[in-house]
């Protein structure tokens, strides 16, 4: 009967599911790493259109792919220049004619009921299942949302589609050079590849169906999988599935001699011995039995020394006699519960005539110890051996010999036990590194049982990174989109949105809070109360498989995008602070103003940045005076039209200080309908040294080219006013949200970056391997300064926190010293006096934190402060 760990193989080995879905997820995690493995996390990509004709060039195509290997992998179109340029007329006209066969395509006439369009994807990370006693199959199963856009006059589904796909593939092997080669193609049966809509998706069951039979098409046409090439000395080619659930191994039988595979195949492999081990690799007793060298122990006791002993005799004395030692049964070998009993009877024969013959018997077990830290395994002597003897040999010395010659016999065939589990290690971590480079196979228990010698183990791979969120926009403008955001090695169940809706434009501190939760798109139109002094916030929430293949929960940081200003002036950033505050919603009319700034954003812009922007009022108003916005917001009123301008009042600095209800007061600022008014403070003397002024109130008018045309000392009079946006008026255009954004995006490399604090030097490429947070701040901002605070407690957590520097971009390098004694701060802090590493990055708010993972890729980017979330008015959606 087989034995039903092993099989009719001497030994094999199992892994859970769940680590191979933790190397599947590893794969997933690298979708936006520029590696050879990796499965993608979102995809634009057309479906429905006719597939090209396989060019019939026949041997032509394997001499030209073998030329292409040889060249450095060159592109088609190189290779054909580079063939023709050089040919002998008569080869040339060979060479343009199997070229000419590439480019032939398929005439086909399509079907009045056909899908063609361009599908966005979001995929989560893919799981395998192997049915039960299957080793021909493999399910893979992956969570999608899709947003559908059918091409004109063709078969429509619905737009947006959220459910998981299942699809079985076939796995096969056949001879290939002196290895084998693995193909692998999806199943013919269309039961085996099915689209299951997720609850609450709205989908009805002939979309599914519809759904479903193009995900069959997709995967079977548009899915190239190519053929794995194993090489000779590939240990796992076979595999076999064992039970069902989370509970699932794949057995790999594992031939440790080089013997062909027996008759009976992968059906001997019956059952399952991990546990609840992520792996483990079982030996069968009866190769375990040819491991220990029985023999070489019978032979070393016959070849021992005469054993001398001391006989007393009848009258009183004691005689010394020599006895030879030889087994007359065993030793043999039980494998019992724990241990491996070693057993046998040892006959004492002498050649004085007068003395009698004995024996020795004795039964001793041994145990395989592991020795977690150096992974070494080795069979040891478990406690004293249980020894019968003749009366006449003292059982001190029986003991004695038997520990001896067993512990010799030990030391002996120690490494031939210890190869086996060695070899097996270090074959099943080679396999593991094709997908995970850092990837390792740890024993943690092992184990003899009556049928196999069983070690257990777990398997390690790369460290999850944390969810990347990230927000565009999208159908032109009118809509956001969080198709690029994901969970590396994970699953989306919501996003969460979140907005500031505003009564008015003029009223810029009453903002209210507002959330969708969303579990079946990464769409949302913009709301309607969504404004141009708004921000857009976002959180996904979900699940990630750990390295261990465990489910856990993640909710990422929210990420909240900032509206780009809707006017710009060329000037150099670091010049002077020109900025209007980002503001936190729902202020009450008795809290200072500025406790309700997020941050800052500059209006100076990038060399080169030509984005459309409104004309914009620059209104300088003293702050001594009641309403003095009265004279400019009837001329306003009075306008033909100021739907192209933007407003941008500059109060004095300290301003802020005061309760929000004073300060609309004091400004008389109105309710009725008018252009976006943007109110900010003259912070560090910032616009007024930018505009000259010397007066107040003035007025200074810059076109959409950003052309300064027109300035008023002194209040204006509203007709003068009007007189001079009528004539500069632009173009209508319609304010709407464009997110600020920096040169970076999450997923990619970060600028390296060298600076120093004080006599300390650093560079940011050095600081590889460990997680780096930059905040980029200025000292008159408030919620910079709340920023440094905060990370100076993240910092105080401990050896495990990151590595954080702030960038100071104001020219004064004294105000670094002092803000670093007055917070006590004791990360770096280094002067960025012309900002040249901020420019790097793109940094127009501030502060601006951006968070680096241990790779060296930005992970998190915060515009401002950190979002609230404690009081949000929620709209639930799916």
């Amino acid at each position: 009967m087989a034995n039903p760990f092993t099989g009719d193989y001497p030994a094999a080995v199992q892994i859970a599911v769940r680590q191979i879905n933790a190397l599947l997820g590893t794969l997933h995690q690298n979708g936006d790493r520029d590696t050879p493995l990796k499965l993608m996390h979102s995809v634009s990509t057309r479906i429905g259109d006719p597939r090209r004709r396989r060019p019939d060039v026949g041997a032509f195509a394997d001499w030209l792919v073998a030329y292409q290997r040889a060249s450095s992998g060159r592109g088609l179109a190189d290779l054909r220049a580079q063939l023709t340029a050089t040919a002998p007329p008569g080869t040339l006209r060979m060479f343009e004619d199997a070229f000419e066969r590439f480019d032939r395509d398929w005439v086909i006439e399509l079907p009045p009921d056909v899908v063609r369009g361009r599908a966005k994807l979001q995929i989560s990370s893919v799981t395998v299942g192997v049915p039960d006693g299957s080793s021909t199959e493999v399910v893979i199963r992956a969570a999608v949302r899709a947003q559908y856009y059918p091409d004109p006059g063709t078969t429509e589904l619905p737009q947006s589609v959220h459910g998981e796909v299942r699809a079985t593939f076939d796995v096969s092997q056949i001879p290939h050079g002196t290895g084998r080669r693995l193909l692998i193609r999806p199943s013919a049966q269309d039961a085996k590849i099915d689209f299951i809509a997720a609850p609450g998706s709205g989908l009805a069951p002939p979309a599914v169906s519809r759904i479903a039979a193009e995900v069959r098409k997709f995967i079977r046409e548009g899915v190239s999988l190519l053929p794995v090439d194993l090489p000779h000395d590939f240990a796992f080619a076979h595999f076999k599935g064992i039970g069902s659930g989370s509970h699932q191994v794949i057995a790999l039988p594992y031939q440790l001699s080089g013997a062909p595979s027996p008759p009976s195949g992968l059906q001997s492999l019956t059952q399952s011995f991990l546990g609840s081990s992520g792996f483990g690799f079982a030996v069968s007793k009866e190769h375990v039995n040819t491991l220990i060298d029985v023999e070489a122990i019978r032979q070393a006791v016959r070849n021992r020394p005469p054993l001398t002993i001391t006989i007393s005799t009848i009258f009183g004395g004691s005689v010394s006699v020599k006895y030879r030692l030889r087994f007359t049964s065993g030793p043999t070998l039980t494998f019992k519960t724990g241990a491996i009993e070693i057993a046998g009877r040892v006959a004492a024969e002498t050649d004085t005539a007068w003395a009698p013959n004995g024996f020795v018997s004795f039964k001793q077990r041994v145990v395989l110890v592991l020795d977690t830290s150096s992974q070494r395994i080795s069979l040891e002597r478990a406690g004293e051996p249980e020894v019968d003897e003749s009366w006449f040999i003292p059982h001190s010395r029986a003991t004695s010999v038997v520990k001896a010659e067993i512990d010799d016999a030990l030391a002996q065939n120690r490494p031939a036990i210890r190869q086996v589990f060695d070899d097996a290690r270090s074959a099943l971590t080679r396999g593991l590194r094709a997908f995970d480079t850092a990837a390792s196979a740890s024993y943690t228990a092992v184990d003899i049982t009556p049928e196999v010698v069983l070690v257990r183990g777990e398997i390690r791979s790369q460290n999850r990174r944390p969810p990347v969120v990230t927000v565009e926009e999208t159908h032109g403008g009118a809509a956001f989109t969080a198709l690029n955001s994901w969970i590396p090695a994970g699953t989306i169940e919501r996003f969460v949105w979140t907005w500031v809706e505003h009564s008015h434009p003029a009223t810029i501190w009453s903002g209210v809070q507002k959330t969708v939760v969303d579990a079946h798109s990464f769409i949302l139109p913009k709301p309607a109360g969504l404004t141009n002094v708004s921000q857009i916030c976002l959180r996904i929430e979900g699940t990630q498989i750990t390295p261990s293949g465990q489910l856990s929960t993640v909710t990422a940081g929210t990420t909240c995008q900032v509206q780009q200003p809707e006017f710009a002036m060329d000037i150099p950033s670091w010049w002077q602070p020109v900025t209007i505050p980002i503001w936190r919603p729902d202020l009450a009319e008795s809290v200072p103003l500025s406790q309700a700034i997020a941050g800052h954003t500059s209006v100076a812009a990038f060399p080169g940045d030509t984005s459309f922007q409104r004309n914009a009022l620059v209104y300088f108003v003293d702050g001594r005076s009641d309403r003095p916005l009265d004279p400019l917001f009837e001329a306003l009123r009075r306008a033909r039209d100021s739907s192209s301008l933007v407003v941008t009042v500059v109060v004095p600095a300290g301003t802020f200080d005061a309760p929000r209800g004073e300060v609309e007061r004091r400004l008389g600022l109105p309710h009725d309908a008018l252009p976006t008014v943007h109110i900010t403070q003259d912070d560090d003397g910032g616009w007024t040294q930018t505009f000259g002024v010397s007066s107040m109130p003035s007025a200074f008018l810059l076109n959409a080219r950003r052309e300064y045309v027109w300035k008023h000392e002194g209040e204006p009079q509203p007709e003068e006013l009007v007189a001079v946006l009528d004539k500069y008026a632009a173009p209508p255009a319609p304010s709407r949200f464009r997110p600020l954004a920096l040169a970076v995006s999450p997923g990619d490399t970060a600028p390296n970056v060298r600076f120093e604090d004080g006599e300390q030097q650093y560079a940011l490429h050095r600081l590889r391997g460990r997680e780096v947070i930059l905040t980029f701040w200025q000292s008159w901002s408030a919620p910079c300064l709340s920023e440094l605070q905060r990370l100076q407690r993240l910092h105080q957590d401990g050896r495990e926190a990151p590595f954080i520097t702030g960038f100071h971009g104001g020219p004064k390098s004294e105000a670094v010293d002092e803000i670093r004694k007055r917070l006590r701060l004791t990360y770096p802090l280094a002067h960025d006096p012309q900002q040249r590493i901020a420019r790097s990055y793109g940094v127009r708010c501030w502060p601006t934190t951006v968070k680096i993972d241990a790779e060296g890729c930005v992970e998190h980017i915060q515009f401002g402060t950190a979002h609230d979330h404690d009081r949000p008015e929620s709209v639930t959606s799916g």
